[in-house]
């Protein structure tokens, strides 16, 4: 990779209060580039890291998107200079945006993201099941209704249990894993009425398939492969069909193959990361691409591949050398998510209290009013409510299968990110829970 060792290298990263921008973060900072981190909330992980030297709020892009455009072009205008380069690292559903503006930035900033109609394929589960099945790639059942009467009258047809999808989301929004033809009907309809769906963005129905969930992770430069790696999710959250909380890298050589192909019959410049469904036996099922950086990029640093460094150089360079690094036999966790998942594990263990509910509203309740008090009260009432042998042990299984793995938030040499779980705790006491919904944006993919 060519390195121009006199001059600046800057990098502004979106969405600080992802771990992966976290992760982004930490990974170019450590290369000598300097990070500027952004979001639209100050209690962001990414803008309490050593790393970050300078972060900034910008407008909600899904609310305010050209308020949200012209912000990144006022920070980019800020920080380029001509003995620098300056790139533009979107790290959420934000890419969307920046990728069908791209013309904004000329000459300010380098960016190295595929075009807004290649993501708008890949990003929509509709079209890309479509694209797949014209070209043979294996994805399993599929059927997108045309009207409401249509997927009431023939539902009863459908193999089941199924998967109900959003076209169009991510981290789990919009998605149900269900087991009769009531069940699909009765998500189909809230997805429709919760998210006020057109006929054109109806849900899809998927079949579901044996076999455990691998992340295959791609860059490419320009339609050619420049680096893959797949990692396995041990846990998740919410259970079975969310977030990693829990990971490990697997070699997973036919994954990456037909992930490889798929990309460069889009001709795809720049990240993704491709969901399959695998047994380890058969042939794989292509299940989603998520168009953007993913979640567990944390587990893709940390495993070899510093992804957000080789896409700062493809943006300056304007090509990349294929990269085979060594890979590391290591597993990360997200405390976060830990927490999360531990609670949900607590709240469905087995002989559930209704006082342990009771003391999560009263908590929510009495923090507006005396915080202090609160929490001391929500103690007390939590470790009445408890019963440690048959509460515990489901919570203290999870922990236990986090025993040696790295974390992802917290680490020694940059350890104020911590800060930033006070967001989802924010959050719970917002809203009284937390879910991938209220985390992240439900991701809609169009142009302004």
């Amino acid at each position: 990779m060519k390195k121009h060792k006199k001059r600046k290298e800057k990098c502004i990263l979106t969405f600080a209060r992802g771990w992966n921008s976290l992760a982004a973060a930490r990974c170019l900072g450590e290369k000598g580039v300097e990070v500027i981190t952004g979001d639209n909330n100050y209690l962001a992980a990414g803008n309490f890291s050593k790393h970050s030297k300078h972060f900034f709020a910008y407008p909600d892009p899904e609310r305010e998107p050209q308020k949200y455009l012209d912000k990144l072009l006022e920070v980019a205008e800020k920080h380029a200079r001509k003995d620098t380069d300056l790139v533009l690292m979107p790290l959420h559903t934000d890419s969307f945006l920046v990728a069908a503006n791209k013309d904004r930035f000329e000459g300010i900033c380098s960016l190295a993201l595929p075009s807004f109609d290649q993501i708008k394929l890949a990003g929509n589960k509709a079209l890309l099941a479509r694209f797949c099945e014209k070209h043979g790639i294996l994805i399993p059942k599929t059927w997108q209704p045309a009207s409401r009467d249509e997927f009431h009258r023939d539902i009863i047809n459908f193999n089941f249990p199924a998967f109900i999808k959003l076209q169009e989301s991510n981290a789990a929004i919009g998605l149900k894993k269900v087991n009769t033809p009531n069940e699909a009907v009765a998500f189909f309809e809230h997805c429709i009425e919760r998210y006020k769906l057109s006929p054109e963005q109806y849900p899809l129905i998927q079949e579901a398939v044996d076999g455990e969930d691998y992340c295959s992770t791609f860059l490419l430069d320009n339609g050619a492969p420049r680096a893959s790696m797949t990692y396995h999710n041990i846990l998740d959250f919410p259970r079975k069909s969310g977030m990693g909380v829990l990971r490990e890298t697997v070699d997973a050589t036919e994954l990456e193959m037909i992930g490889a192909r798929l990309l460069t019959l889009l001709n795809w410049h720049g990240v993704a990361e491709i969901d399959f469904r695998w047994d380890g036996k058969n042939a794989p099922y292509l299940i989603e691409i998520n168009p953007r950086f993913w979640g567990g990029l944390g587990q893709s640093i940390a495993s070899g591949w510093d992804y957000p460094y080789l896409l700062f150089r493809l943006a300056v360079d304007g090509t990349i050398d294929a990269v085979t690094p060594q890979p590391r036999d290591v597993k990360t966790f997200n405390p976060c998510l830990t927490v999360l998942l531990a609670a949900q594990e607590f709240i469905e263990a087995k002989h559930p209290r209704q006082e342990v509910e009771t003391a999560f509203h009263k908590l929510r309740h009495q923090f507006k009013h005396n915080q202090v008090a609160a929490l001391r009260k929500f103690v007390e009432r939590l470790a009445s409510a408890v019963n440690p042998a048959d509460r515990f042990i489901a919570v203290e299984k999870v922990l236990r299968e986090n025993r040696g793995a790295v974390d992802e938030i917290f680490k020694w040499k940059d350890p104020l990110p911590l800060l930033g779980l006070l967001y989802p705790v924010a959050v719970f006491l917002k809203h009284g829970k937390v879910s991938p919904e209220l985390l992240v944006s439900k991701s809609k993919i169009e142009k302004i």
